[in-house]
């Protein structure tokens, strides 16, 4: 299966070509097994041995997270944040990593600024925003998804805030922000958490009202009345229970029992290679009748997944149930399949920077897809690039 392209795609290249007998067998989607689970332990030796990562850890003033720190939690269950606060502004942010997704571990400069010379010229660009704040995060690859919290040191008033940033055309709105508020210091602030997909840039949050205090108000009122209901109807549940005989409760108690499913794991997929129209001219002449004409492969679909499956076993079965072609090769250097083609559509077939790349929740993993494990609501989207990534909105791929 495809797993990302630049680093994890330029290094499999020259393997196969210079290296060929490092890299496995190659299958067609007919063919390929799951991947089976297995951990490979790798004993490393340091003569500088690192202090493992606790589950908070205070940035050092710079911000950077060294590799060999962040090898410490890569795998591990749990979450790890890493938290400080700018000395300028009064604001405390924090990051939160899955240690889980961390499979290819890399430095990490988590230092955040807050500059607010356009802060204004944004706000009046998107609606005329009542509250906003400018962050820039210094440019670096993502070792893995990661939240980033900001506790500010002022209440906004505001219900709706979303991240931001400036293009030619204006401001481009990138996710919807949770807003919270709490008490810190005896004083009332505003809480702000949103996922970071993307670094090397400023980016800006912009908020404001969106309901009338009168619908505040009804809101209030229709949520007290509902609470009043409920307990009312529990009232009389518990009423009707009570003089209820012992074998009604009892064959109550075995039709809840018989009726109880185990919840369904749902996440979202697609195929795309729309970047091949705007390049036409570098698709082998052979491969155009494979290109659908709006590029979509398979649009987004729902599919259900059982908990441990990777983003590798839901294409698998979605193309094998589809009947969509998928090629791929188990590269051992990585411990990971990479996907050579899907839809007959290959690694090369549309110029020298060409090929597969999947990305999860916005998100450009660093690590082949058979090491990704899925989780509830993950949307992931396999794209063609015919620029090594840059033209998918992956910014590091050429770097």
């Amino acid at each position: 299966m495809k797993g990302k392209m630049g680093r994890y795609f330029a290094a499999c290249l020259v393997c196969i070509l210079l290296l060929s007998a490092g890299c496995g067998p190659t299958t067609n989607s007919s063919e390929i097994p799951k991947l089976e689970k297995e951990e490979t332990v790798k004993s490393k030796s340091s003569k500088n041995p690192v202090e493992s990562l606790k589950k908070k850890n205070e940035l050092p003033e710079g911000g950077i997270v060294k590799k060999a720190q962040m090898e410490t939690i890569a795998g591990k269950e749990g979450s790890y944040e890493f938290f400080s606060t700018d000395q300028d502004t009064g604001i405390t942010y924090t990051w939160t990593y899955d240690g889980k997704k961390i499979q290819n571990p890399i430095e990490q400069n988590l230092k955040v600024q807050f500059p607010d010379e356009r802060v204004e010229e944004i706000k009046k660009a998107a609606n005329n925003a009542t509250v906003g704040l400018g962050l820039t995060l210094n440019k670096g690859n993502l070792a893995a998804p990661v939240n980033l919290t900001l506790l500010l040191t002022e209440k906004w008033d505001a219900d709706s805030v979303i991240l931001c940033k400036m293009t030619d055309q204006g401001p481009e709105k990138m996710c919807d922000v949770s807003l919270d508020s709490e008490t810190n210091d005896e004083k009332e602030v505003t809480r702000l958490s949103f996922p970071v997909t993307e670094m090397g840039d400023t980016y800006y949050l912009v908020g404001g009202k969106t309901k009338l205090e009168t619908e505040e108000k009804d809101t209030d009122k229709n949520s007290t009345s509902s609470n009043k209901k409920s307990a009312s109807e529990e009232d009389s549940q518990t009423d009707r229970n009570a003089i209820s005989s012992p074998e009604e409760n009892q064959q109550a108690s075995n039709g809840e029992e018989e009726n109880t499913e185990m919840p369904e794991h749902t996440c979202t997929i697609s195929i795309e290679c729309s970047t091949i129209l705007n390049n036409w001219g570098n698709l082998k002449q052979s491969k155009s009748s494979f290109v659908p004409s709006d590029g979509w492969i398979m649009g987004s679909t729902t599919v259900e997944y059982d908990p441990g499956e990777t983003v590798y076993d839901v294409l698998y079965r979605v193309c094998r149930e589809t009947g969509i072609h998928m090629d791929a090769t188990y590269t051992p250097a990585y411990s990971s399949y990479y996907v050579r083609g899907i839809n007959q559509l290959y690694e090369f077939d549309c110029g020298e920077l060409s090929g597969w790349m999947y990305r999860v929740n916005g998100w450009y993993p660093n690590y082949g897809c058979s090491k990704y494990e899925v989780s509830d609501g993950d949307n992931i989207e396999w794209r063609y690039t015919c620029d090594l990534g840059r033209d998918v909105g992956d910014e590091y791929m050429g770097d």
